[in-house]
């Protein structure tokens, strides 16, 4: 449950500031927290494991520049994701003002399914060395819930955008040690809306006010790597992402229904007065991967990842107004968070080799702080793919993947000490993923 540290002018605060302190937070599709894992179909294929030390195509200049340095072409790599979640909720809302529930729905399935694109390139520059880009979509969400649901006062609708762009250049030390590195530049866009129950008026109208905040901006990080290659059928793998700040600018707005100008036009004039930009930061988590790639046969390969994500970074945000109005603090307390997963290719022909994965990555979110945001749960990944040599140069690959996850509770309140109370969601939420990928990797 999130704890706010209440101020003066409680009553605005709850209404212009109670979506903008959950700035981009959501329900992730194929990863823990609110991350993306979608991207190559090479990636879905294993279950998003061995990328730190695979190095056999485009994809490893985000995975581990290092690894571009055993590309001995110029090549580009492209995918486009169908990414189709599922998460349910069951229970009720209370509702405070009224010492009973919240009257509505319980809501369907609040993921709407979603687009995701990604495009690798490596160029050779010298013997030893290589130039890389990527461009990724690492965070990403599209939650809505319909306008009488019964956790309206908590969140109707969270849509979270995240793009990186990444330049990496990547030197040959030896022929066993290659590192790798660079800047990465992330665009990151949210926004969030939510029901506000207002004192006497929503329970006489049937109506609420719904506040919707936006903001967009840009932060900076980067990207470092090493690979060590045993011998030429074993190589390790470890590649850093660092942490990115991103300072976010938004714009705040309460709809206010027409019938409360008539019935309380005081009501009515303090929560357009919540109208107002406002800002916030939030620092998106560093990572620290390590990955193994083994060929055990000219035709069989074997892999490993594990990843430490410094999800903790999320543990508050501060809320600051720029009209005025005094700042809050939300607590949200994440956990920092463990991915590990065996993935394998066979090679069965010349020109067609299989893929399957399997990979357990946590979440952030446990039974204490799960809010219908971050609806968010344990994840057990499943990923098989093939890859169709078209030609000596061009390679189609497409893949799947399958989420399992066990759910878990919620007993979330928002804005619970302040006047404008949201209640207590409480219930259960189920959810899982289905995904399909497609991509084609050119040699040139």
């Amino acid at each position: 449950m999130r704890t706010i540290r209440p101020f003066k002018s409680q009553f605005l605060s709850a209404t212009a500031f109670g979506v903008m302190a959950t700035l981009g937070l959501g329900q992730a599709a194929h990863a823990s927290g609110f991350g993306l894992r979608e991207g190559a179909a090479d990636a879905l294929g294993n279950a998003f494991t061995g990328g730190e030390a695979k190095a056999y195509d485009a994809t490893t200049a985000w995975a581990n520049p290092a690894g571009m340095a055993l590309l001995d072409q110029n090549e580009v790599d492209g995918g486009i994701s169908y990414i189709g979640p599922s998460a349910t909720f069951s229970g009720y809302n209370t509702n405070p003002l009224t010492g009973g529930n919240v009257s509505g729905t319980q809501g369907g399935n609040a993921v709407s399914p979603a687009a995701s694109g990604s495009l690798y390139g490596v160029f050779v520059l010298a013997p030893d060395w290589r130039l890389g880009f990527s461009i990724t979509n690492p965070y990403g969400e599209r939650t809505s819930y319909p306008r009488d649901f019964v956790g309206r006062y908590q969140s109707l609708v969270s849509s979270i955008t995240g793009v990186d762009f990444g330049v990496a250049l990547s030197y040959k030390l030896n022929d066993h040690v290659s590192v790798g590195g660079g800047p990465v530049f992330e665009y990151f866009n949210a926004r969030l809306t939510q029901a506000l129950n207002v004192p006497v008026l929503s329970a006489a109208t049937g109506q609420d006010p719904i506040a919707d905040v936006h903001g967009t901006t840009v932060g900076f990080g980067y990207n470092l790597g090493l690979l060590y290659r045993i011998d030429n059928a074993t190589r390790i793998g470890v590649d850093y992402h660092s942490r990115i700040r991103q300072d976010i600018s938004g714009t705040q707005h309460i709809t206010v229904p027409a019938v409360y100008s008539v019935l309380s036009p005081a009501t009515a004039a303090l929560l357009v007065a919540g109208n107002s930009p406002a800002t916030t930061t939030i620092t998106m988590p560093d990572s620290i991967d390590i990955g193994i790639y083994h060929q055990i046969t000219p035709a069989w390969a074997v892999m490993g990842s594990l990843q430490w994500t410094h999800w903790a970074l999320l543990n508050n945000l501060h809320v600051t107004p720029t009209n005025g109005f005094p700042g809050t603090v939300i607590y949200e307390n994440w956990r920092n968070t463990w991915f590990a997963g065996v993935g394998t290719n066979y090679q069965i022909t010349d020109r067609i080799m299989l893929q399957a994965g399997f990979a357990f990555d946590e979440s952030p979110v446990t039974d204490s702080n799960r809010t219908p945001r971050v609806p968010d749960a344990n994840h057990y990944d499943i990923g098989v793919g093939m890859q169709y040599k078209i030609t000596p140069a061009t390679t189609s690959d497409l893949a799947y993947g399958h989420v399992f996850t066990p759910g878990g509770s919620i007993h979330s309140t928002a804005s619970s000490s302040l006047p404008t109370p949201s209640g207590t969601q409480i219930g259960n939420y189920s959810a899982s993923d289905n995904s399909i990928t497609a991509g084609v990797t050119m040699k040139f």
